[in-house]
């Protein structure tokens, strides 16, 4: 076996200083050669690491098998984070991040497995957590551009914008909003079966194969998550209809309104909200909040479920909150 092919990256930006450092890290010298720079069990001094990247180094290495155990850190961190007081709102959706970045790459490097499912379902409980604590739009998608990877910002983003919406919507079962938010994050695993470079092009740029493969996502996606045996069918239907809409001119069964499944209604509008205000292949100049609202309900048509886009009006239109006194 190639060498490499045993540790996997981890950007320099996801590691946090004072924290105790549960794996080694190295940097990779060479192709198939790594040094230790870190050791398991020592306190990160990030003064130090982050010295390399004055060199160009952006990432650092963890053995393969160790990657779980810096990945459960990440998530344990981000909520505690996120149930903290002292913390600002734009630190806590940092954190988030960051977790979520961990799952993903474990997603690129291993495939999804029951491990990293659980590691997406610990994600979604501080993505709970954080909406219920802040229900401000701009501050919660103030900092999701910190991450150079679109579908980790992209699906985190519609993440917390579902269960924004479907606390607007009145949904009081945290048991719902879980399923919601992390059918928000794992809409888009079907593209990781695709090829890299399809994903990285956009719909206009895509030739009539490319762009029925890449029709083929919803399915692909929910054939993974029906492969572990242990997923609830509502977020296997979220994860197979996001592409569909009110007017049965989505894919790919081309359902209407009527026929989808409630949860799923949501993350379709919230896919479309947030593929418009997150800079992406398909978007390069990003629309405001306003601005993506608008070009939804006039330019498209409002193609999306109506209560759901009214509560996705009230959630970008809310006002802070003035303290009394």
């Amino acid at each position: 076996m190639d060498t490499a092919e045993v540790y996997m990256p981890i950007a320099i930006d996801e590691l946090v200083s004072g924290t105790l450092n549960p794996v080694d890290l190295f940097i990779r010298l060479s192709e198939g050669k790594f040094i230790q720079v870190a050791k398991a069990n020592t306190t990160l001094d990030l003064s130090q690491i982050k010295n390399y990247k004055t060199k160009s180094i952006e990432y650092l290495y963890v053995r393969k098998d160790d990657f779980s155990r810096i990945s459960a850190q990440s998530i344990q961190l981000a909520g505690m984070m996120i149930q903290r007081n002292d913390v600002a709102p734009e630190k806590k959706a940092t954190y988030l991040t960051k977790a979520s970045s961990s799952v993903f790459k474990r997603m690129d490097h291993i495939g999804l497995d029951l491990e990293m499912y659980h590691n997406a379902q610990q994600v979604t409980e501080a993505v709970i957590t954080l909406v219920e604590t802040q229900s401000q739009f701009a501050v919660l998608f103030g900092n999701l551009a910190s991450s150079n990877d679109h579908l980790l910002n992209h699906s985190v983003g519609v993440s917390v914008l579902s269960a924004m919406i479907g606390v607007e919507l009145g949904f009081q079962k945290k048991a719902t909003l879980e399923k919601l938010a992390l059918g928000g994050l794992l809409h888009d695993i079907g593209l990781k079966t695709l090829p890299s470079g399809l994903i990285k092009k956009s719909l206009i740029e895509m030739t009539n194969d490319e762009a029925q493969l890449y029709e083929t996502h919803p399915y692909r996606g929910a054939k993974v998550l029906l492969g572990l045996g242990s997923v609830p069918d509502d977020v296997i239907a979220i994860v197979y209809e996001h592409h569909e809409n009110a007017i049965g001119q989505g894919y790919p069964q081309r359902i209407r309104d009527v026929k989808m499944h409630p949860l799923a209604k949501i993350v379709a509008l919230a896919d479309q909200f947030i593929s418009l205000t997150l800079i992406g292949p398909n978007c390069p100049n990003p629309k405001s909040a306003r601005e993506a609202l608008l070009f939804i309900e006039s330019t498209l048509g409002l193609p999306f479920n109506k209560d759901a886009f009214r509560a996705l009006k009230r959630v970008i239109e809310k006002e802070p909150q003035r303290k009394a006194g």
